[in-house]
């Protein structure tokens, strides 16, 4: 997602990228996708809305329940199955606990370890093992998948968002090409957009975008969802053109279809932090949201605020990360990095954690808090590959190239 992993998992590889990128349900497919599970362009992309309420989580839970009990008396039923694995992974990204990824293997049950299930168990493996960062796997099973169904386009589009994350934008690249004729043309530009705007061509993907949504709104063909993407999508983009008051605009615009949607809430707010409109992220973001993610940006901003909050929100962040380490978790090094910088101003322990983190992805975050620790810790010799990566992708964006020239200069 992650938030792609990355773009789209940030693909995106994502993601953004998610790519970005992205963040399509996969309702929005078309008949062609052979009803396989969604994998969503960043881990900050909603898949469902879980219940809040007291009542909400009963039913919730009795509906998990019943799906336990009927799989226990019909343990072949894969469809059974993988929907109640899908319902543990979107519990597990909502609420930013990745205990619950352990209950989804357990739910696909005999089909996990075998070397050729079902496709749709194939996927959904990819997709737990991609929000895990086990992404050589993921990799080989969204392969053996596309082998197996080349006219599969949840498959290429989950192909292509865990290319993207780790860094192999060409792969990516392919992938989305092969989207394109199998899923409404919004989608398949998109998903060619987040690559080419993580290329040097960040003009030529917002124009793009432009274009299709344009093209789509005349046709109707693409639902909110779809188009909420697309506009996250542009916005990032119109960041790195430095076209500021367009990104304000398109971020607003993505919001207005979904309020709620994670990645586009954690990129406005980002956009927010780095405007100096701290404040303006302490009313987006609630005290209460339960995801780290989130919960990150509104500590940074309630540090910069000098809110009253500020230091219960470290430490309760600082309690989150303990936890997950104390699990085994390496699921949010990035958050963790960023958490050490931004909030904590441990310069020498974020610069290692964004070390760790870029091993495994690659995308413009990861870049970004990579150097910003690096040069904090005043060790610019530590991000000589990132620097390399950036000048090899021709990476657009104002902060980026602020960072790199810093840490050459150092």
């Amino acid at each position: 997602m992650n938030l792609f992993c990355a773009r789209f998992q940030r693909a995106s590889a994502a993601t953004h990228t998610l790519l970005v990128t992205f963040w399509v349900t996969f309702a929005l497919l078309t008949t062609k996708v052979h009803a396989a599970p969604f994998v969503p362009a960043s881990d900050l992309t909603i898949l469902e809305r879980l219940s809040t309420t007291p009542g909400e989580s009963a039913r919730l839970n009795q509906s998990t329940r019943a799906m336990r009990a009927t799989l226990a008396r019909d343990p072949k039923n894969v469809d059974l199955a993988v929907r109640m694995a899908q319902q543990y992974v979107s519990r597990s990204r909502s609420e930013s606990d990745p205990r619950l990824l352990g209950q989804a293997q357990a739910a696909l049950g005999v089909w996990w370890s075998q070397a050729e299930p079902p496709v749709p168990v194939l996927l959904l493996r990819a997709t737990i093992r991609q929000s895990l960062h086990d992404f050589s796997n993921a990799l080989r099973d969204l392969d053996q998948a596309v082998r197996r169904e080349p006219g599969n386009a949840q498959a290429w589009l989950t192909l292509a968002t865990v290319q993207q994350v780790t860094g192999n934008l060409p792969g990516a690249a392919d992938s989305c090409r092969k989207v394109a004729p199998l899923a409404p043309p919004l989608i398949g530009i998109t998903c060619l957009a987040s690559i080419d705007g993580s290329q040097g061509r960040a003009a030529k993907a917002y124009d793009a975008l432009n274009n299709a949504m344009v093209a789509s709104g005349a046709t109707g063909r693409d639902s909110g969802g779809v188009r909420g993407w697309a506009l996250t999508l542009q916005a990032e983009l119109a960041e790195r053109l430095a076209r500021p008051a367009d990104a304000e605009r398109l971020y607003l615009a993505s919001l207005a279809i979904d309020a709620t949607d994670a990645y586009t809430v954690a990129a406005y707010a980002d956009f927010l932090i780095d405007a100096g409109r701290a404040a303006d992220v302490l009313k987006l973001i609630p005290a209460d949201t339960r995801g780290d993610v989130l919960l990150l940006r509104r500590a940074i901003a309630a540090k910069l605020a000098g809110a009253a909050d500020a230091a219960q929100l470290a430490q309760e962040l600082g309690q989150r990360f303990n936890a997950s380490r104390a699990r085994g978790d390496r699921v949010h090094l990035r958050e963790e990095a960023r958490f050490e910088l931004a909030v904590k101003s441990d310069p020498i322990n974020s610069l290692a954690l964004a070390r760790d983190n870029w091993v495994v992805q690659k995308e413009p975050l990861d870049a970004r808090i990579a150097l910003e620790a690096a040069i904090a810790a005043r060790q610019p010799k530590a991000v000589a590959d990132v620097l390399a990566w950036i000048e090899s992708t021709q990476l657009q964006g104002e902060k980026l190239a602020q960072l790199a020239a810093q840490a050459k200069a150092q």
